[in-house]
């Protein structure tokens, strides 16, 4: 029964990013698998820790709202172990003080950090791991989402073709961001 969840969950993943369920199956390969979590008892939060301490080598993510401490000192162990990190938030969100302390540590420690404005909301909230894990749901990356919030994450593990759909949107955002470390004051100036 579990297979079958997971066969559902992948399909219904697929559809809802545009990704046909075919492109899944192509590279189904006993690897793929998919865990799930909820808040706000810990298990999303842990899942999300999970997938940031297993990269090797990547991890690009998306965020919303960014600020949690726990998010914050994992990215900067993957940095330590020498993964390439890169981080991506909407602007008008992390005006807040304890959002900008936490993307004042990642830019302290190297890690590329962009804001972008572009949209009216930047509401992505997924980490792209290694070029073949994806982590995704409606997970803010603040301590709210694991202890206050009812929030969902979904990992796809070891799946490169969606990963790779995924990483193209991130890079498109990407390329609209600014360096945080080089923002307009205004930028980030707090909220009324």
């Amino acid at each position: 029964m579990p297979a079958m969840k997971n066969l559902v969950l992948a399909v219904a993943l697929c559809l809802d990013n545009g990704v046909p369920p075919a492109a899944l199956a192509a590279d189904a390969a006993p690897t793929v698998t998919i865990e799930n979590a909820f808040s706000p008892d810990g298990g999303a939060e842990a899942l999300v820790l999970k997938v940031i301490d297993s990269a090797a080598s990547t991890i690009r993510l998306a965020a919303y709202s960014f600020s949690s401490p726990h998010v914050v000192e994992a990215l900067l162990r993957a940095r330590q172990r020498g993964v390439d990190v890169r981080v991506l938030a909407d602007t008008r969100r992390n005006a807040r003080k304890n959002s900008r302390a936490a993307l004042d540590r990642l830019v302290g420690a190297g890690i590329p950090t962009r804001l972008i404005s572009r949209y009216a909301l930047h509401h992505d909230k997924y980490i792209v791991a290694d070029g073949v894990t994806v982590q995704n749901g409606s997970f803010n990356y603040t301590a709210d989402a694991a202890t206050a919030n009812s929030e969902n994450v979904l990992v796809v593990w070891n799946s490169e073709r969606l990963a790779q759909s995924y990483l193209a949107h991130w890079e498109n955002r990407w390329a609209s961001g600014i360096d945080y470390a080089r923002r307009p004051a205004a930028a980030l100036a707090p909220r009324p």
